[in-house]
């Protein structure tokens, strides 16, 4: 109930009162950061009472491909704090991560359709493959996961001590776990992802227009489908492309940018068992782009 009460206070007080417009050239907006806050808070506690409602496995799933169609990156990190704080197992939360990713290139494949279609013919087979590849591989993590979390539940891979203030927080003989979403760990990946957009600012301010390639990739640090939708609008697909060869790496530079995440919000465990699956699906989505 507190934590209810505190979400519901952001979205319907707090965020419609924060100012609409940016501090500094295109970012900086505190509406923006705001909102992504609310989302982060949002997604933890959809898979909070997802585990709560559903088995194991079912809740993970169901929530992680929910989720990934907001924001994947959001999602991996959201999963890493549970793994962080013990209250999930690492090949579990990873496997929905994975699952997440799905979604990326569900959404890829809409973006196309919407800003210039003749990027459907390079890119369905190729995205549709990488689908298949993550839902696979996300469904067999969360499987065994579950199977692994429900033979030993006091497991607590990857946890971190608790702090004081957590302690001075929580009522008496409540868990970690009983909680719908970590306010701090929440705000943390908001200020982090806020601070890769004005990095990417500053640099194209100091790069000029001569930056469609190097504004790719660091746009697909902080958002896949806002950089490419740049990239398909700049230029028809051709074979030789400088639009091409920006999509390819743009993908790249994302699932680095997820793996980081994942490392940072998560620990090495949590990285170790997202990364295989999340590399091989992405290389296999850009080498079929570039066999095309």
């Amino acid at each position: 109930m507190r934590d209810g009460i505190l979400l519901a206070a952001l979205v319907l007080m707090a965020l419609p009162l924060a100012p609409d417009r940016p501090l500094w050239g295109e970012v900086l907006n505190p509406h923006t950061i705001l909102q992504l806050l609310a989302l982060l808070l949002a997604v933890q506690s959809l898979a909070h009472l997802c585990r709560r409602l559903l088995q194991a496995r079912h809740a993970v799933a169901l929530s992680a491909l929910a989720s990934g169609f907001v924001s994947s990156t959001a999602t991996i990190a959201t999963m890493g704090l549970a793994v962080r704080e013990g209250r999930s197992a690492a090949r579990l939360m990873a496997g929905g991560g994975l699952l997440s990713c799905a979604p990326t290139l569900v959404l890829l494949l809409l973006v196309a359709s919407a800003v210039r279609p003749a990027w459907l013919a390079v890119l369905w087979l190729p995205a549709l493959a990488g689908v298949a590849l993550a839902l696979a591989w996300g469904w067999w993590l969360v499987r065994s996961g579950a199977s692994v979390a429900a033979a030993e539940p006091d497991a607590a891979p990857d946890s971190a001590p608790e702090s004081a203030s957590q302690k001075a927080t929580d009522k008496p003989g409540e868990k970690p776990g009983d909680r719908m979403f970590s306010l701090r760990g929440a705000a943390a990946v908001a200020a982090l992802l806020s601070g890769i957009q004005a990095m990417v600012h500053a640099l194209q301010l100091w790069q000029g227009e001569a930056g469609l390639l190097v504004g790719a990739l660091l746009g697909a640090l902080v958002d896949l489908h806002s950089a490419l939708s740049a990239v398909f609008a700049s230029a028809a697909p051709r074979a030789d492309g400088a639009a091409l060869q920006a999509l390819m790496l743009a993908l790249v530079v994302h699932a680095g940018s997820k793996s980081v995440t994942a490392g940072v919000a998560g620990g090495w465990r949590y990285l170790a068992w997202l990364a295989p699956g999340l590399w091989v699906h992405t290389l296999l989505t850009v080498a079929l782009i570039a066999l095309g």
